[in-house]
């Protein structure tokens, strides 16, 4: 192989590689905000859960005060 031909192919080499970092990187990027997305998520039907329990806790709590009155 002449040095012409190295040239161009460590030429090629180098764009693949980059064009191949460059995939992965938006890729991470992405994988990231759809994790961070799905984290919310979570954490808001947490929050909902957590109001359904309470709501449920004190209506049997009530429920039971009002049955010891009668």
């Amino acid at each position: 192989m002449s040095r012409k031909t190295n040239t161009m192919f460590i030429a090629l080499l180098g764009t693949i590689l980059m064009g191949l970092s460059t995939w992965v990187l938006i890729t991470l990027i992405e994988l990231q905000t759809i994790v961070a997305m799905m984290q919310q998520e979570l954490m808001s039907l947490d929050k909902v859960f957590g109001r359904i329990y309470a709501h449920m806790d004190r209506l049997t709590k009530w429920k039971w005060i009002h049955l010891e009155v009668l």
